[in-house]
């Protein structure tokens, strides 16, 4: 991903001296020997691929350590493992996967895969808004690649986030689920339309992750929208699996 194709993630620099400013010194010091010391911890786990395990609604699913990303650290962590089971389960049925994120991770899986801005072997390059031609598909996922939608971008559209979740459920088969995860925080606008119901979800299950620890716990809905996002160090402390269903 690069400036020049239109995408504005938010730099170390930026975020670093506003926290600095909201916090002082001492705390983002802290924060950063804290996430080093997790850094350490866990990169020997990485070689393994997972370590320990948590649950949503009676099944369990390993925690996702690896070096991409470097996942145990984020909410990759659970993420993965929840999506990645659910396109297991979906083997010879149209899967599409808007963001290429679980190749980096389980190579082997064959679905259709487009990202607009990151180049790589049979991913297509295509913006979320334009895939009408792609469809039906039995299940579409998107792993923390809908709040970045026009308002990562320029010019920045708030409401871009909510029109691709809608021009994505349009390419669902009869029967087919939309399942995207979201990370609370990171884009406001978006928190708001999934809050106050301008999607109709058909199931919702949050994760919150557990102060001071690389570990995460179900929780209702209503108690992860306030969880803020941690902008220094890139990661949510909320996170939302939301199931679409087909119109």
């Amino acid at each position: 991903m690069s400036e020049a194709d239109g995408y504005r993630p938010m730099a170390l620099g930026p975020r670093l001296r506003h926290a600095v400013r909201e916090r002082g010194p001492r705390p983002v010091a802290g924060d950063f020997a804290r996430w080093g010391s997790s850094l350490v911890f866990g990169a020997p786990w990485a070689l393994r691929g997972a370590r320990g395990d948590f649950e949503i609604d009676g099944e369990r699913y390993p925690y996702l350590y690896a070096p991409y990303k470097r996942t145990w650290l984020t909410e990759r962590a659970v993420e993965v493992p929840v999506v990645r089971r659910l396109v297991d389960r979906h083997r010879g049925a149209r899967v599409l996967e808007v963001g290429n994120v679980l190749r980096h991770y389980a190579p082997e899986l064959g679905h259709v895969v487009v990202d607009k801005y990151e180049r790589a072997p049979g991913v297509l390059n295509r913006d979320v808004l334009e895939l009408g031609d792609l469809g039906p598909f039995d299940l579409v996922v998107a792993i923390s690649t809908l709040e970045h939608v026009g308002w990562d971008e320029e010019p920045r559209d708030p409401g871009r986030a909510v029109e691709a979740a809608r021009a994505l459920r349009a390419l669902l088969a009869p029967g087919g689920r939309l399942v995207i995860t979201h990370p609370i925080g990171y884009n406001p606008p978006f928190d708001a339309a999934l809050r106050d119901g301008a999607l109709p979800f058909e199931r919702v299950v949050a994760l919150r992750r557990v102060p001071g620890r690389e570990r995460w716990r179900q929780v209702a809905p209503s108690d992860v929208w306030d969880a803020p996002y941690d902008f220094l160090l890139y990661r949510a402390r909320g996170v939302l699996v939301a199931t679409i269903p087909a119109s």
